[in-house]
């Protein structure tokens, strides 16, 4: 089953697992599991085991953790948002220096997390084509920003690219955590929508 889950500890010997499906978020869940934490303690499992399972603790604590993961999402999508302004606005100045280093560090991350088609995702953050994002990280690499081997992904900046991000960032840093604290002060105000 996949969903969301929460573990309660049912004294020293016992943990339950609590299930729900994808988009419950009220009431019991559907699925209980309960395992002894070593071997099997003497005597089994009995009701007196059975009467520490806190359902309402268990609901409160799956309804924290989607409310930490939908806080997560909406700072992932500022962030994404921000660095996809940030590469637009490097580029309407032509491909310089400071468009390539922040299109090799958005094509790293991309590649660190395990992202596929790395080209496709930083084609729509750039609104270009493939072959062109393609050939930009050719150019940053023949310009000593993004080492890494031919047709392989992944790479390092290079210390000259490391150097000119740092600068970047230092300038954009205002604007960074002001889109984070967007977020954050949207999303604190009961009934205020995203």
């Amino acid at each position: 089953m996949s969903g969301r889950s929460v573990m309660q500890s049912l004294g020293e010997d016992w943990v339950v697992v609590m299930e729900w499906p994808e988009g419950v978020d009220n009431g019991g869940p559907c699925r209980l599991e309960i395992k002894p934490v070593g071997g099997c303690p003497v005597g089994g499992l009995s009701s007196t085991v059975l009467r520490q399972i806190d359902f309402r603790g268990a609901v409160a604590n799956m309804r924290e953790q989607l409310g930490a993961a939908a806080q997560r999402n909406a700072e992932h999508e500022a962030v994404e948002k921000w660095r996809t302004d940030r590469l637009k606005t490097a580029l309407t100045s032509g491909v310089t220096d400071d468009y390539l280093v922040l299109l090799s560090d958005a094509y790293l991350s991309i590649v660190n997390r395990g992202g596929i088609n790395p080209n496709d995702y930083l084609a729509k953050m750039a609104g270009k084509s493939t072959s062109t994002v393609r050939g930009h990280l050719w150019q940053a690499r023949k310009r000593g920003f993004l080492t890494g081997s031919p047709g392989r992904k992944g790479g390092q900046l290079t210390t000259e690219a490391a150097t000119i991000l740092e600068r970047l960032d230092e300038q954009a840093a205002d604007s960074f955590f002001d889109a984070l604290e967007q977020v954050r002060t949207t999303r604190a105000i009961p009934g205020r929508a995203k």
